[in-house]
């Protein structure tokens, strides 16, 4: 064989070889295909027309300094198992304290076991090329320690869910990663259950995809491979609405839960968006949003307001007393691609956990500004904006 055919052919195994090589990351990254199937409906008729009568077991955990101090007297209480799961774990302050904890109850005969998604772990980058690399990821951490379990698993689905369960009896989940800055710069939301029979229900679903035990007040809904549920419900949510609507999320710009703001607006319900003034990324999709939905607002019963400082919240409250809050945000690869958990709870106005959640949205309401024009956007942000409500 001469030359020129082995350089060709050589060629040709390299193009091959990248084209599987960019293909194989492209699925990985985007997943294309999405995740299980979405069904018709998620909230039965039964969840709109009973609000729960005791929700005596579940907690509103607000800011990083609350949600953290409970995660971390969950962890120092635990007597048989602890399971964390993670998009992002920081070697900072609140991530090292977070291992050390682990680590204490695993000498004490805890078996921990921690998930952390490797797609997260882009947000890592700086830190690492610092020469601080996750806790996750070293034997200085939690990798290598008698009783922790490690999973890491690179060709596993994007899971984008925040969460706790210790002993099957607390489980704490929302918004929240393990870093400095959920821990005491941005504002967000966990929840936490603090009774057996739903933290049970919990673990069973989101860890073992079993099914969720009833179709009550109280709904915990997953996107993974038997089904993506977190849209169904969240728009059936935003259509059921009868008075009002308040969204405070971080990133928003999936079509679908877009239109069904529009429908809710249509229909003269009062609506109040509330976004970051300076998100951490999601900037131009965030701003796109934004056009459309002052464009939709001309009723005068939508508000599109900015909050002050970076929230990094998903959280929906419709008619004051229906809540959503969960690790979704609402963009496509949330809604669609990207293993999330978000719990639908509909319970009294004056009920604790709602009354919390009413007073904090209204009180972030106050902070923010109002958005009173389209913003111009050129064509290069419009690209931007394209690609980032598709990346994250």
């Amino acid at each position: 064989m001469n030359l020129v055919k082995i350089r060709k052919r050589t060629k040709f195994a390299v193009i091959a070889v990248s084209a599987i090589l960019l293909i194989a990351a492209f699925s990985f990254v985007f997943n294309p295909l999405g995740l299980g199937p979405e069904p018709e409906s998620v909230l039965a008729p039964e969840f709109f027309d009973h609000p729960a009568q005791d929700l005596s077991g579940l907690e509103l955990l607000i800011d990083g300094e609350e949600a953290f101090d409970r995660v971390l007297d969950a962890i120092d209480s635990a007597e048989s198992s602890i399971f964390v799961q993670t998009y992002i774990w920081k070697d900072d302050v609140i991530g090292r304290l977070v291992a050390d904890r682990l680590k204490q109850a695993a000498t004490r005969g805890v078996q921990v076991t921690v998930r952390k998604d490797v797609l997260g772990t882009v947000f890592e980058l700086v830190d690492m090329l610092k020469g601080k690399p996750s806790p996750v990821y070293t034997k200085s951490g939690l990798r290598g320690q008698d009783n922790i379990n490690v999973k890491t698993d690179i060709s596993a689905d994007t899971d984008h869910s925040k969460y706790f369960v210790v002993d099957e009896n607390v489980a704490i989940f929302g918004g929240m990663n393990i870093a400095d800055e959920y821990h005491t710069e941005w504002h967000d939301y966990m929840a936490l259950v603090g009774t057996k029979r739903w933290a049970k229900a919990f673990a069973d679903k989101v860890i073992h995809g079993a099914s969720w035990p009833v179709a009550g007040p109280a709904v915990v809904a997953v996107n993974d491979r038997n089904a993506t549920e977190i849209r169904t419900a969240t728009i059936e949510m935003l259509d059921h609405a009868k008075e009002s609507i308040i969204i405070e999320h971080a990133y928003f710009s999936d079509d679908q839960v877009i239109e069904a703001v529009g429908r809710a607006a249509k229909r003269g319900i009062d609506i109040d968006v509330v976004l970051p003034r300076e998100p951490d990324t999601h900037v131009y999709a965030n701003l796109a949003t934004i056009n459309r939905l002052l464009e939709m607002g001309a009723s005068n019963t939508m508000r599109i307001l900015l909050y002050p400082q970076m929230t990094h919240a998903k959280v929906i409250l419709t008619d004051g007393a229906i809540a959503a809050v969960g690790s979704a945000n609402l963009t496509p690869r949330s809604m669609r691609t990207s293993m999330e958990v978000t719990l639908f709870i509909h319970g009294e106005p004056e009920t604790r956990f709602i009354r919390e959640l009413r007073e904090r949205l209204e009180a972030d309401i106050g902070e923010s500004e109002l958005v009173s024009r389209p913003t111009e956007l050129s064509y290069y942000e419009r690209l931007k904006a394209l690609v980032g409500k598709y990346v994250w």
